[in-house]
């Protein structure tokens, strides 16, 4: 889909409906196509880090950037992740804003 000149990946009537959302929605709305946008100094936002071991596993950390989130990705620990421990340990396949 293209974006339009104006609204950028919303269509104009999306646009219409977040200009009368109650506060705060437009932003949740928006976030799901940026999710850098607005933030707060310090906020942080939600990464998803899937590792490959014997098993796959899923974990999540918060971070205010893609560097920051690729630091704490390498400090996780097997038993940061979804599965049962495999004691094997893992490598870290993708770390990227997690889509709500």
């Amino acid at each position: 889909m293209p974006l339009d000149p104006i609204t950028g990946p919303l269509s104009r009537a999306e646009f219409a409906e977040l200009v009368t959302a109650p506060y705060g929605e437009a932003k949740k709305q928006i976030r799901k196509h940026d999710p850098y946008y607005r933030l707060e100094p310090g906020e942080k936002v939600r990464f998803r880090v899937e590792a490959s071991g014997r098993l796959r596993g899923i974990a999540y950390v918060e971070a205010i950037s893609q560097q920051e989130a690729d630091k704490l990705a390498d400090a996780l620990s097997d038993a940061s992740f979804d599965w049962q421990d495999s004691g094997c340990g893992f490598d870290i396949i993708t770390v990227e804003v997690d889509k709500l």
